[in-house]
């Protein structure tokens, strides 16, 4: 059936919309309710330029989807996210939200487009093979219930502590390069980015767990989150960062339970994390820590140079 949305661009005052829209998508997961406050702050961060990269499909002013765009001009990609309202699929908005994001993609001079989908969302792999994606990784999202509690034997020569902020920001950016240079899909931060990420205000900001050598140098980190809700149901890691030349040693394994064990101290039952189904390594520790599958994704790539 033939599309009859027009598609504009985010203004702040359709806030509410985007908002809202969001939320309908993420009905399933109430952990995951984003206020407007959140929101804004999240558009608001460095390079997201939200009135150039976000879009709003409405029908008889009516929306029934949106999409953005985030441009990651330092590996030449954008990475495109995108929503219509189930009751407004099979009029051909995901196909024209598509071609937004393509059109938006070519404009910022991206060189490859990537969109993540479940791997069992039918109707979206084919609208992406259709407009000429190709399926390039495959991601895990993983869950346990935590019910164990890791022996907390900090390894000799080493601290742990929390992040400090306004103290921290620039050399946990500095670690997070070094642990993920040359990892797919990743685009190295500034530290405005980590800064403006340690500052959502839909997570509590003192989950991040650092790891100091005896020279005080940062060596590890776990990114932990956790929504600011008496009854959450879910604590995530985020990201979890191991100097590459300290790699081998156990240490990965250490903060990865120290997180765990910090999420349980709030007593959070379950923990949740996404991990590259490529990475083996990650991949082995994880599932050896209790993990379990419980979703995968695909993510699919338009080479926009051909």
């Amino acid at each position: 059936m033939q599309s009859i949305a027009v598609i504009n661009t985010f203004a702040w005052d359709k806030l509410d919309v985007w908002t809202e829209m969001l939320n309908h998508g993420l009905a399933s997961d109430n952990d995951l309710y984003i206020n407007q406050t959140s929101k804004e702050l999240f558009l608001k961060q460095p390079d997201i330029e939200p009135e150039n990269n976000c879009f709003i499909a409405d029908i008889e002013d009516t929306p029934v989807g949106i999409l953005r765009v985030t441009h990651e001009a330092k590996i030449e990609r954008a990475v495109a996210n995108l929503f219509v309202n189930p009751e407004y699929r099979r009029f051909g908005i995901g196909r024209q939200l598509l071609q937004t994001a393509i059109e938006r993609a070519d404009k910022l001079n991206s060189q490859i487009l990537h969109i993540q989908v479940a791997v069992n969302n039918d109707a979206g792999r084919f609208l992406l093979e259709q407009a000429g994606f190709a399926a390039v990784r495959r991601y895990w999202k993983l869950t346990k219930k935590n019910q164990v509690i890791y022996e907390d034997k900090t390894p000799s020569g080493y601290r742990l502590r929390f992040f400090n902020m306004d103290k921290d920001e620039e050399e946990l950016t500095k670690l997070q390069n070094k642990s993920f240079a040359g990892s797919w899909g990743f685009s190295p931060n500034t530290v405005n980015q980590i800064s403006s990420k340690a500052r959502l205000t839909e997570w509590e900001s003192d989950g991040i767990l650092i790891l100091e050598n005896s020279n005080q140098e940062m060596v590890g980190y776990n990114w932990t989150h956790r929504p600011k809700k008496n009854d959450s149901a879910n604590g995530y890691i985020g990201m979890t960062g191991i100097h590459p030349e300290l790699r081998g040693l156990g240490l990965g394994r250490y903060i990865v339970q120290s997180g765990i064990n910090y999420l349980g101290s709030l007593k959070i039952p379950n923990v949740t994390l996404e991990v590259d189904a490529s990475n083996m390594s990650a991949r082995e520790l994880y599932l050896s820590l209790g993990f379990e599958l419980l979703e995968e994704t695909v993510w699919y790539e338009l080479n926009l140079t051909h």
